[in-house]
Protein backbone atom coordinates (compact mmCIF):
# COMPACT_ATOMS: atom_id res chain seq x y z
CA UNK A 1 0.00 0.00 0.00
CA UNK A 2 1.04 3.49 -1.09
CA UNK A 3 1.87 5.49 1.88
CA UNK A 4 2.33 9.56 2.77
CA UNK A 5 4.45 10.31 5.94
CA UNK A 6 3.96 13.44 7.19
CA UNK A 7 7.23 14.93 8.90
CA UNK A 8 7.19 18.05 11.44
CA UNK A 9 9.78 19.46 13.33
CA UNK A 10 8.64 21.16 16.70
CA UNK A 11 10.08 23.42 19.41
CA UNK A 12 7.58 25.14 21.80
CA UNK A 13 4.42 24.60 19.30
CA UNK A 14 1.86 25.30 22.39
CA UNK A 15 -1.52 24.67 21.79
CA UNK A 16 -1.64 25.39 17.93
CA UNK A 17 -0.28 21.69 17.25
CA UNK A 18 -3.60 20.10 18.08
CA UNK A 19 -5.10 22.52 15.73
CA UNK A 20 -2.63 21.42 13.28
CA UNK A 21 -2.36 17.74 14.11
CA UNK A 22 -6.36 17.20 13.85
CA UNK A 23 -6.54 19.11 10.50
CA UNK A 24 -4.13 16.58 9.39
CA UNK A 25 -5.86 13.56 10.66
CA UNK A 26 -8.80 14.99 8.78
CA UNK A 27 -7.49 14.88 5.46
CA UNK A 28 -8.88 13.53 3.08
CA UNK A 29 -6.76 10.52 0.97
CA UNK A 30 -6.54 8.78 -2.52
CA UNK A 31 -7.71 5.18 -2.67
CA UNK A 32 -5.78 2.65 -0.50
CA UNK A 33 -3.04 5.44 0.73
CA UNK A 34 -1.82 5.24 4.03
CA UNK A 35 -0.94 7.97 6.50
CA UNK A 36 1.48 8.19 9.24
CA UNK A 37 2.88 11.48 11.47
CA UNK A 38 6.50 12.21 12.84
CA UNK A 39 7.66 14.53 14.94
CA UNK A 40 11.00 15.48 15.84
CA UNK A 41 11.08 17.93 19.06
CA UNK A 42 13.84 19.95 19.72
CA UNK A 43 13.31 19.14 23.50
CA UNK A 44 9.91 21.92 24.15
CA UNK A 45 9.74 23.52 27.41
CA UNK A 46 5.95 24.61 27.03
CA UNK A 47 3.49 21.23 26.54
CA UNK A 48 4.15 20.41 22.80
CA UNK A 49 5.10 16.75 24.25
CA UNK A 50 2.57 16.14 26.69
CA UNK A 51 -0.21 17.52 24.14
CA UNK A 52 1.20 15.34 21.23
CA UNK A 53 1.88 12.12 23.48
CA UNK A 54 -1.72 12.19 25.34
CA UNK A 55 -4.12 13.36 22.38
CA UNK A 56 -2.38 11.92 19.43
CA UNK A 57 -1.23 8.41 20.35
CA UNK A 58 -0.84 7.93 16.32
CA UNK A 59 1.60 9.79 16.01
CA UNK A 60 5.34 8.63 15.88
CA UNK A 61 7.58 11.08 18.69
CA UNK A 62 11.21 11.61 19.22
CA UNK A 63 12.91 14.41 21.12
CA UNK A 64 16.45 15.69 20.31
CA UNK A 65 18.13 18.09 22.37
CA UNK A 66 17.81 21.47 20.87
CA UNK A 67 21.33 22.06 20.01
CA UNK A 68 21.31 19.33 17.58
CA UNK A 69 18.62 20.77 16.02
CA UNK A 70 19.61 21.46 11.73
CA UNK A 71 17.65 22.39 8.96
CA UNK A 72 18.82 19.99 6.80
CA UNK A 73 19.59 17.41 8.64
CA UNK A 74 17.33 17.03 11.23
CA UNK A 75 14.72 16.79 7.98
CA UNK A 76 16.77 14.24 6.67
CA UNK A 77 16.81 12.42 9.54
CA UNK A 78 12.90 12.66 9.56
CA UNK A 79 13.38 10.88 6.57
CA UNK A 80 14.91 8.06 7.69
CA UNK A 81 12.33 7.35 10.28
CA UNK A 82 9.65 7.71 7.65
CA UNK A 83 8.40 4.49 5.79
CA UNK A 84 6.20 6.86 3.06
CA UNK A 85 6.99 6.89 -0.61
CA UNK A 86 5.51 10.53 -0.41
CA UNK A 87 7.34 13.12 2.11
CA UNK A 88 5.27 16.02 2.96
CA UNK A 89 7.29 18.19 5.56
CA UNK A 90 5.37 21.03 7.17
CA UNK A 91 6.12 23.42 10.06
CA UNK A 92 4.28 23.50 13.27
CA UNK A 93 2.51 26.89 12.76
CA UNK A 94 1.26 26.19 9.20
CA UNK A 95 -2.53 25.16 9.38
CA UNK A 96 -4.59 23.29 6.32
CA UNK A 97 -6.90 25.55 4.79
CA UNK A 98 -9.25 22.41 3.73
CA UNK A 99 -8.83 18.72 3.61
CA UNK A 100 -7.94 18.40 0.09
CA UNK A 101 -4.42 19.10 1.00
CA UNK A 102 -3.00 15.98 0.14
CA UNK A 103 -5.35 15.04 -2.64
CA UNK A 104 -3.85 18.19 -4.06
CA UNK A 105 0.07 17.60 -3.93
CA UNK A 106 -0.72 13.35 -4.73
CA UNK A 107 -2.38 15.51 -8.26
CA UNK A 108 0.47 17.12 -9.17
CA UNK A 109 3.10 14.31 -8.64
CA UNK A 110 1.54 12.28 -10.57
CA UNK A 111 3.83 13.22 -13.43
CA UNK A 112 6.93 11.55 -13.14
CA UNK A 113 9.22 14.51 -14.09
CA UNK A 114 7.42 16.66 -11.16
CA UNK A 115 9.59 15.59 -7.81
CA UNK A 116 8.23 18.50 -5.78
CA UNK A 117 5.33 20.02 -4.72
CA UNK A 118 4.90 23.13 -2.57
CA UNK A 119 1.77 24.53 -1.09
CA UNK A 120 0.20 28.31 -1.19
CA UNK A 121 0.23 29.94 1.82
CA UNK A 122 -2.54 32.13 3.03
CA UNK A 123 -1.69 34.73 5.35
CA UNK A 124 -3.54 34.18 9.09
CA UNK A 125 -6.12 36.83 9.92
CA UNK A 126 -4.23 38.64 12.32
CA UNK A 127 -1.31 38.96 9.51
CA UNK A 128 -0.31 43.05 9.04
CA UNK A 129 -0.78 44.64 5.84
CA UNK A 130 3.14 44.04 4.96
CA UNK A 131 2.72 40.19 5.58
CA UNK A 132 -0.45 40.02 3.56
CA UNK A 133 1.22 41.57 0.55
CA UNK A 134 4.50 39.05 0.76
CA UNK A 135 2.52 36.31 1.25
CA UNK A 136 0.53 36.86 -2.05
CA UNK A 137 3.53 38.17 -3.18
CA UNK A 138 5.49 35.05 -2.98
CA UNK A 139 2.18 32.41 -3.20
CA UNK A 140 0.27 33.71 -5.99
CA UNK A 141 -3.06 32.47 -6.96
CA UNK A 142 -2.22 29.94 -10.16
CA UNK A 143 -0.30 27.03 -10.20
CA UNK A 144 3.58 27.24 -11.68
CA UNK A 145 5.79 24.82 -12.75
CA UNK A 146 9.28 25.56 -11.99
CA UNK A 147 12.21 23.98 -14.27
CA UNK A 148 15.58 24.99 -16.36
CA UNK A 149 12.94 26.45 -19.42
CA UNK A 150 11.46 29.30 -16.48
CA UNK A 151 15.21 30.37 -15.10
CA UNK A 152 14.79 33.70 -17.50
CA UNK A 153 11.42 34.21 -16.81
CA UNK A 154 11.34 33.99 -12.81
CA UNK A 155 14.79 34.59 -12.19
CA UNK A 156 15.88 33.32 -8.51
CA UNK A 157 11.64 32.29 -7.48
CA UNK A 158 12.57 29.48 -9.88
CA UNK A 159 14.17 27.65 -7.28
CA UNK A 160 12.46 29.07 -4.80
CA UNK A 161 10.50 26.09 -2.78
CA UNK A 162 9.29 26.34 1.30
CA UNK A 163 8.68 23.58 3.68
CA UNK A 164 6.50 25.50 5.38
CA UNK A 165 4.01 22.96 3.32
CA UNK A 166 6.06 20.83 0.78
CA UNK A 167 5.50 17.44 -0.72
CA UNK A 168 8.46 15.24 -1.91
CA UNK A 169 8.94 11.93 -3.72
CA UNK A 170 11.06 9.67 -1.81
CA UNK A 171 13.35 9.35 -4.56
CA UNK A 172 14.92 12.44 -3.28
CA UNK A 173 16.19 10.86 -0.32
CA UNK A 174 18.68 8.27 -2.27
CA UNK A 175 21.14 8.64 -4.44
CA UNK A 176 21.99 11.17 -6.53
CA UNK A 177 19.92 13.66 -4.72
CA UNK A 178 20.40 12.40 -0.86
CA UNK A 179 18.39 14.59 0.42
CA UNK A 180 18.59 18.28 2.26
CA UNK A 181 21.88 19.32 2.70
CA UNK A 182 23.27 19.27 6.99
CA UNK A 183 24.06 21.92 8.52
CA UNK A 184 22.85 24.76 6.75
CA UNK A 185 21.32 27.78 8.11
CA UNK A 186 18.43 28.16 5.88
CA UNK A 187 17.18 27.23 2.55
CA UNK A 188 17.90 23.75 2.68
CA UNK A 189 14.34 23.70 0.65
CA UNK A 190 15.64 26.40 -1.91
CA UNK A 191 18.94 23.95 -2.30
CA UNK A 192 17.08 20.49 -2.24
CA UNK A 193 15.06 22.18 -5.12
CA UNK A 194 17.68 23.60 -7.07
CA UNK A 195 19.25 20.22 -7.61
CA UNK A 196 15.77 19.01 -9.00
CA UNK A 197 15.86 21.75 -11.53
CA UNK A 198 19.35 21.37 -12.66
CA UNK A 199 18.87 18.10 -13.27
CA UNK A 200 16.01 18.67 -15.55
CA UNK A 201 13.22 17.54 -13.75
CA UNK A 202 10.13 20.16 -11.90
CA UNK A 203 9.12 22.03 -8.95
CA UNK A 204 5.83 22.01 -9.03
CA UNK A 205 4.33 25.51 -6.58
CA UNK A 206 0.07 24.77 -6.65
CA UNK A 207 -2.31 27.17 -5.41
CA UNK A 208 -4.63 24.23 -4.74
CA UNK A 209 -3.03 23.00 -1.83
CA UNK A 210 -3.23 25.74 0.86
CA UNK A 211 -2.42 26.41 4.54
CA UNK A 212 -2.81 29.14 6.49
CA UNK A 213 0.76 31.03 7.15
CA UNK A 214 2.16 34.00 8.06
CA UNK A 215 4.28 36.19 10.89
CA UNK A 216 4.13 39.83 12.26
CA UNK A 217 8.08 40.16 12.72
CA UNK A 218 8.80 43.35 14.17
CA UNK A 219 12.23 45.08 12.57
CA UNK A 220 15.07 43.06 15.14
CA UNK A 221 13.23 39.88 13.84
CA UNK A 222 13.65 40.60 10.01
CA UNK A 223 17.14 41.72 10.77
CA UNK A 224 17.99 38.52 11.94
CA UNK A 225 15.82 36.33 9.39
CA UNK A 226 17.93 38.35 6.74
CA UNK A 227 21.26 38.25 7.85
CA UNK A 228 20.17 34.54 7.98
CA UNK A 229 19.19 34.44 4.41
CA UNK A 230 22.67 36.25 3.20
CA UNK A 231 24.62 33.89 4.83
CA UNK A 232 22.73 30.90 3.42
CA UNK A 233 22.87 32.54 0.13
CA UNK A 234 26.69 33.22 0.14
CA UNK A 235 26.96 29.15 0.76
CA UNK A 236 25.10 29.08 -2.54
CA UNK A 237 27.25 30.98 -4.41
CA UNK A 238 26.12 28.99 -8.12
CA UNK A 239 22.79 29.38 -7.78
CA UNK A 240 23.41 33.16 -8.06
CA UNK A 241 25.57 32.57 -11.19
CA UNK A 242 22.13 31.49 -12.99
CA UNK A 243 20.22 34.47 -11.62
CA UNK A 244 20.04 37.61 -9.46
CA UNK A 245 18.52 37.59 -5.92
CA UNK A 246 18.65 41.18 -5.62
CA UNK A 247 16.89 41.82 -8.94
CA UNK A 248 13.67 40.01 -7.39
CA UNK A 249 14.11 42.30 -4.15
CA UNK A 250 13.88 44.92 -5.98
CA UNK A 251 10.59 44.04 -8.03
CA UNK A 252 9.13 42.91 -5.02
CA UNK A 253 9.64 46.25 -3.08
CA UNK A 254 8.23 48.32 -6.10
CA UNK A 255 5.10 46.03 -6.14
CA UNK A 256 4.96 46.30 -2.59
CA UNK A 257 4.94 50.30 -2.71
CA UNK A 258 2.66 50.34 -5.15
CA UNK A 259 0.23 48.25 -2.85
CA UNK A 260 0.53 50.26 -0.40
CA UNK A 261 0.01 53.79 -2.19
CA UNK A 262 -3.71 51.65 -2.78
CA UNK A 263 -4.23 50.10 0.24
CA UNK A 264 -2.20 52.28 3.26
CA UNK A 265 -0.24 55.33 2.43
CA UNK A 266 0.80 55.44 6.49
CA UNK A 267 2.91 52.25 5.87
CA UNK A 268 5.02 53.40 3.25
CA UNK A 269 7.46 55.05 5.41
CA UNK A 270 7.41 51.87 7.79
CA UNK A 271 7.85 49.88 4.49
CA UNK A 272 10.61 51.75 3.32
CA UNK A 273 12.68 51.67 6.63
CA UNK A 274 11.81 47.54 7.03
CA UNK A 275 13.32 47.24 3.17
CA UNK A 276 16.52 49.29 4.23
CA UNK A 277 16.77 46.92 7.34
CA UNK A 278 16.00 43.76 5.46
CA UNK A 279 18.85 45.21 3.16
CA UNK A 280 21.58 45.81 5.46
CA UNK A 281 21.19 42.00 7.07
CA UNK A 282 21.17 40.55 3.81
CA UNK A 283 24.21 42.15 2.91
CA UNK A 284 26.07 41.64 6.06
CA UNK A 285 24.94 38.25 6.06
CA UNK A 286 26.59 37.84 2.90
CA UNK A 287 30.14 38.68 4.01
CA UNK A 288 29.79 36.57 7.46
CA UNK A 289 33.08 35.30 7.33
CA UNK A 290 34.50 38.11 8.01
CA UNK A 291 32.43 38.62 11.13
CA UNK A 292 33.31 37.23 14.29
CA UNK A 293 31.52 34.39 15.42
CA UNK A 294 30.11 35.75 18.81
CA UNK A 295 28.95 38.72 16.82
CA UNK A 296 27.09 36.22 14.72
CA UNK A 297 25.52 34.61 17.06
CA UNK A 298 23.46 38.27 18.48
CA UNK A 299 23.17 38.89 14.64
CA UNK A 300 21.55 35.65 13.40
CA UNK A 301 17.93 34.46 14.61
CA UNK A 302 19.20 30.14 13.80
CA UNK A 303 22.62 30.23 14.33
CA UNK A 304 23.78 28.08 17.65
Amino acid sequence: MKQVSILIPTYNAGVEIRTLLNKLYNQKLPEGMGLEIIIVDSSSTDNTKDIIMNEFPKVKFTEIPNKHFDHGGTRNDLAKMASGDYLLYMTQDAIPVDNNLIISFMKELENEDNLICFARQIPKENANILEQFARGFNYPDEKIVKNLEQVGKLGIKTFFCSNVCCMYKRILFEDPYNGFPQKVILNEDLILASKVILEGKNVIYTSTAKVFHSHNYNLKQQFKRYFDIGMAFESTNYLLEHVSNEKEGARMIKKQANFLWKENKKMLVYATVENAVKLVAYKLGKVHKIIPVSLKRKLSAYMK
